[in-house]
């Protein structure tokens, strides 16, 4: 049996899918401009916070909980765990130095002795993630 094709719904079709390109259009002008920093959603307890990544410090795994250290307010401890965090962290600014750590790069104050210092906290480096560490500073010698 043969449909038959109108031109009012081709309009709408056509409408949509150039309102849909319009969108496309400006999710990659953003891109390009970097205003894709998107905040992360965590549960605590019965809340749900918003958290920019730059207010990150560094995370602490606790089991199938993590301890989100921030640069303004106190911890924030959420039932997620670490490798979820880390692909939901997944870029530049964040690395894993431990299996209970990942760092904010930009708030790491020095290392010293296999130990990152960041404000008044020394966080251990692992020597099976001590190598990816130091392939993402960029070191001036």
């Amino acid at each position: 049996m043969l449909k038959c094709i109108t031109f009012e719904g081709d309009a709408l079709t056509l409408n949509a899918l150039m309102g849909y390109m319009e969108k496309l259009d400006k999710a990659l002008e953003d891109l390009q401009k970097g205003h894709t920093e998107m905040p992360v959603f965590v549960k605590e307890g019965s809340k749900i916070i918003r958290v920019k990544k730059e207010d990150i410090l560094y995370l602490e795994g606790y089991g199938d909980y993590v301890k989100i250290h921030r640069t303004n307010g106190k911890p924030l401890l959420s039932q997620i765990s670490l490798r979820r965090f880390e692909t939901t962290l997944s870029g530049e600014e964040f690395c894993r130095v431990h299996r209970s750590y990942i760092v904010a790069l930009n708030q790491i104050s020095y290392i010293e002795r296999k130990r990152i210092r960041i404000g008044n906290e020394l966080i251990p480096i692992s020597d099976s993630y001590l190598p990816a560490l130091m392939n993402r500073l960029v070191l001036q010698e």
